[in-house]
């Protein structure tokens, strides 16, 4: 049995954040269909293959002709010789006093230097292949007008993205407009979830007198898919060593393991114990409010070695962990650079009294009055309530020196949301 690295005294949040991200890593990259990349990371830099567009080519449904045979005259009857679609390549050499009719897409044709479009002449639209055999065009339009030129978005063999862009739909849209059908990126995370307790069960299983339904289950799980990571939702454990010690090795492939509950000071808190047997804590117990019992540790499951990281057993308190401990590391496995919140300053609207000298971290809701962000507190900061985080979009962070925070006083808040 490894000995507890517990210190003589809370650890401070930026402390503990520090420890357990220098932990993580990038993970390895795989390669996946491009369909199903959506809000990865790219491992690998995408260089233009050919130029985008690869032609000159119509912005609009009309005729292409020549400018110096419409530039001095208001009304222009010019010869039709032939049609270009969107999927034609141009064999037409356009001569003085002709035009060719062209589809939005379609290839410019040689000698073509303007695109009128078709409500600017006598013609309108056509249907099919059929053009007509003259056309009068009614209004000018500048010379290079609705052309759009070879390479306008990307030029062949310029960087279309970096490593670490996140595959949005619009990126993805780039990408498979050169052709390309898979992706190289960092693979998601997967994160094994156990609850623990004799007195919580599952919604829909049924409930004995004294225990009540699981919904920290359903918080951190939906918590880790929001932030890119892959979930393994273990059933729950009840209060015997042997149960979690059973869980915990069946998650020995995980990158990382998250238990819930079993971490406080209870008789029955068993998580700490196997930690210490299976590996070691590197630290349990945080200065901040809510969310003081958080213990980090690695375990030796059958030669591999896995990060755990135990939440406490409060919704709120676990939640407020999770935002400040695992999101980040699953950003930073998954490959950004980027991994923290965004905050911002804004005025509370009551007075915060932090008692304890612990770092508080007080659900708000954030509203913009007079250019200025102002913080709405819930009336029930406790760590059970579970309707103060259906009420918060941000965390404002009270500090650990600070015993009051008057109100109308200036916080920096968390945002949760974007």
């Amino acid at each position: 049995m490894k000995s507890e690295k517990s210190p003589s005294k809370l650890l401070e949040v930026k402390k503990a954040q520090e420890i357990i991200f220098s932990n993580f890593s990038k993970l390895d990259s795989i390669d996946m269909p491009l369909i199903d990349s959506q809000n990865f990371v790219l491992s690998k830099d995408i260089v233009a293959p050919f130029d985008l567009p690869e032609k000159d080519n119509s912005a609009m449904d009309g005729f292409a002709v020549k400018h110096e045979d419409i530039i001095d005259k208001k009304i222009t009857e010019l010869e039709v010789i032939g049609r270009v679609g969107a999927e034609n390549k141009s064999e037409i050499f356009l001569n003085t006093g002709q035009a060719i009719r062209i589809m939005t897409g379609g290839e410019i044709p040689k000698g073509a230097d303007s695109v009128i479009p078709f409500e600017n002449t006598d013609s309108g639209p056509m249907r099919g292949l059929d053009y007509p055999k003259k056309v009068t065009i009614n209004a000018p339009v500048n010379l290079g007008d609705n052309i759009r030129k070879a390479g306008l978005d990307y030029k062949k063999d310029s960087l279309v993205l970096r490593a670490g862009a996140l595959l949005t739909p619009p990126v993805l849209g780039v990408i498979a407009s050169f052709g390309i059908s898979n992706a190289s990126v960092i693979r998601k995370p997967v994160i094994s979830v156990i609850s623990t307790g004799n007195e919580v069960v599952m919604p829909g299983d049924d409930r004995k007198p004294g225990q009540i339904y699981d919904s920290n289950s359903f918080i951190i799980s939906s918590a880790i898919k929001e932030a890119g990571g892959a979930v393994n939702l273990l059933n729950i454990v009840g209060d015997r060593k042997e149960d979690i010690e059973s869980a915990i090795l069946s998650c020995r492939t995980s990158d990382l393991i998250i238990s819930i509950g079993g971490v406080s000071k209870g008789d029955f808190d068993l998580i700490k114990d196997v930690l210490l047997e299976k590996g070691e804590i590197n630290f349990w117990g945080i200065n901040m409010k809510p969310g003081k019992p958080l213990a980090f540790g690695s375990l030796n499951l059958e030669g591999g070695n896995v990060f755990q990281i135990g939440l406490p057993g409060n919704p709120v308190s676990a939640y407020v962990c999770f935002e400040l401990f695992v999101r980040p590391i699953i950003l930073k496995m998954k490959g950004f650079q980027e991994i923290m919140r965004r905050k911002i300053k804004a005025r509370v609207t009551e007075d915060i009294v932090n008692y304890d000298g612990r770092r508080m971290y007080t659900r708000v809701k954030i509203l913009e009055r007079d250019n200025e962000f102002i913080a709405q507190i819930y009336n029930n900061q406790n760590s059970n309530i579970l309707s103060s985080l259906v009420f918060a979009d941000g965390l404002a962070i009270c500090p650990e020196d600070c015993k009051v925070v008057k109100s109308g006083n200036e916080l920096e808040v968390i945002l949760l949301r974007g």
